[in-house]
């Protein structure tokens, strides 16, 4: 059964990477057409929550291979959620200046 569920863990952890994968090359485009901070905060937003979505299953399997004590396993996923939900806020505010530009014009 936790072979069945780490495969959909995978299965899943690559749809949200392609879903990262879109948001960077729309922050890029953007980034390209509309100079400025907002940009390069949507890049950096979603580029490390990129790398922390994939270093998610990834230490997940080399955890569940190496037998770690569960709570250096909940420390360790504990730490890429922080990082990850800090990077979101970085894209969001990225994002919310990037809207607002766009409503003065």
């Amino acid at each position: 059964m936790i072979d069945n569920l780490q495969l959909l863990y995978g299965i899943t952890s690559v749809f949200y990477a392609i879903i990262n994968i879109i948001t960077i090359i729309g922050a890029i485009i953007y980034a390209t057409k509309k100079k400025g901070v907002a940009g390069v905060l949507m890049i950096i937003g979603s580029i490390v929550n990129l790398l922390s979505q994939i270093a998610q299953p990834i230490l997940s399997a080399v955890a569940n291979k190496a037998e770690l004590d569960q709570d250096l396993f909940l420390l360790t996923n504990y730490s890429v959620n922080v990082i990850n939900c800090l990077f979101s806020i970085i894209f969001a505010i990225g994002f919310i200046l990037a809207v607002s530009k766009l409503k003065k014009e």
